[in-house]
């Protein structure tokens, strides 16, 4: 359930949850959910802050989404911006895309789209694509197809 457990720190960043509550050992943003659907045990670690005790080599971005998973936290829970955590993700080498993807992913819901660095944006390819996208993703998820939000019943 890497999914649903990530999910479910995308949707406290972007509700504006505080980062120390999002990176708290078990955080839901549902009560009680995990208690229904128990993490699975890699997981359920991860959850519970091993990569706040961790360090490089320990932490490593590699092709298993667990070590991916558990590595962008790292760099989350390191970086005191969007910037400094993109870089320690993509700086621990290994399958570094994957790691800063995920990364960015949380950083950019918690940070928001102006703490990208201007300098990285003027670079992307197919920005505005990729910005539409964006906002077309975020009005979905945060109205859904009922007009509800995330944390509605």
């Amino acid at each position: 359930m890497p999914a649903a457990y990530f999910a479910g720190l995308l949707i406290g960043a972007l509700n504006g949850v505080d980062k120390s509550r999002i990176l708290s050992s078990g955080y839901c943003p549902v009560q009680g959910l995990w208690e229904r659907r128990p993490l699975a045990e890699r997981i359920a670690a991860i959850a519970h802050g091993s990569f706040k005790d961790r360090e490089p080599p320990e932490i490593r971005g590699t092709g298993y989404v667990v070590k991916s998973l558990e590595a962008a936290l790292w760099a989350f829970h390191k970086a005191q911006n969007f910037r400094e955590g993109a870089l320690l993700a993509a700086n621990l080498g290994d399958d570094a895309d994957t790691t800063a993807a995920i990364y960015g992913q949380l950083a950019g819901a918690h940070y928001g789209a102006e703490a990208i660095p201007c300098e990285w944006l003027e670079r992307l390819a197919m920005a505005t694509e990729i910005a539409a996208m964006a906002d077309n993703l975020y009005l979905y998820g945060v109205q859904g197809s009922t007009g509800k939000s995330f944390t509605e019943p």
